[in-house]
């Protein structure tokens, strides 16, 4: 495909908001991770992400060192959460408003300060004295018949990696009380539990928002009081068809949960 950035992302926009199916858009050569990034700040722009406060917070996907290997990544990848995504516990939405909904129980940071740039590179220990807390989430994804596991995955970057908002639990801990290791998290739906696993973290949650502080600072970007950062799955991928109820738990950190109607 030889259209502009332009064009694509305005091809891009119209199937996100049409929940059409996911078409790449791939390029001759195919896109790398910059022209990705770039791609993805556009098509943010088109659905209103460039107006203040319009970005709740921020993704991090394969950032497990299997995913990572299995992508041939040497980091992890980053997507925006839109503020008017953002969904508090407990969450009510509608089921037919996703071609193919699907969500990942993660740990989630809320920013409880903004991380400026001209403080970049950041510690770890400057991260975690600005992380208000960290909560259960849900990251909410329409994956409108992506074939993921056969995808070059800067396309995948460019759409945002197929969020479409998130869900936050509580009460959630202090960032120097929280032991991934010993986090239970329980996958419930319809009454049913679905999933039961312990220290299924991807990567410490601290790591995990460190590496965005800075990665967003190499983009011309920053990490703001208020936002969240989803931190990685703990689960695969679980898709859901039609109406239900849809709930984590994660042991120390409480729950969150959501109903599709």
């Amino acid at each position: 495909m030889t259209d502009s950035p332009v064009t694509i992302a305005g091809l891009i926009v119209a199937d996100i908001q049409g929940a059409n199916p996911f078409a790449p858009y791939a390029t001759t050569p195919p896109r790398g991770l910059t022209d990705a990034y770039m791609l993805q700040d556009r098509v943010l722009a088109l659905l209103g992400g460039d107006a203040p406060g319009a970005i709740g917070g921020w993704k991090i996907a394969a950032n497990s060192a299997a995913l990572m290997g299995r992508f041939g990544l040497d980091e992890p990848l980053s997507g925006r959460v839109l503020a008017s995504q953002r969904q508090d516990n407990p969450a009510r939405l509608r089921a037919d408003a996703y071609r193919q909904f699907a969500f990942e129980p993660e740990i989630a940071a809320v920013m409880g300060r903004s991380l400026a740039p001209a403080s970049a590179p950041f510690t770890r220990d400057q991260v975690a004295a600005a992380i208000d807390r960290f909560v259960p989430a849900m990251e909410l994804l329409d994956m409108r018949e992506a074939d993921m596991a056969g995808m070059h995955i800067p396309d995948a970057v460019a759409q945002n990696i197929s969020n479409v908002g998130a869900v936050l639990g509580g009460p959630g801990m202090a960032p120097g009380a929280l032991d991934p290791g010993a986090v239970r998290t329980q996958l419930i739906i319809d009454g049913e539990t679905r999933h039961d696993v312990t220290g299924a973290a991807p990567q410490h949650p601290l790591d995990a928002v460190t590496w965005l502080a800075n990665h967003l600072v190499a983009r011309g970007l920053m990490l703001e009081a208020g936002q969240l950062v989803l931190c990685g799955t703990h689960s695969p991928i679980w898709y859901h068809d039609g109406p239900g109820e849809i709930e984590v738990r994660m042991a120390g950190l409480g729950a969150v949960s959501l109903r599709l109607e």
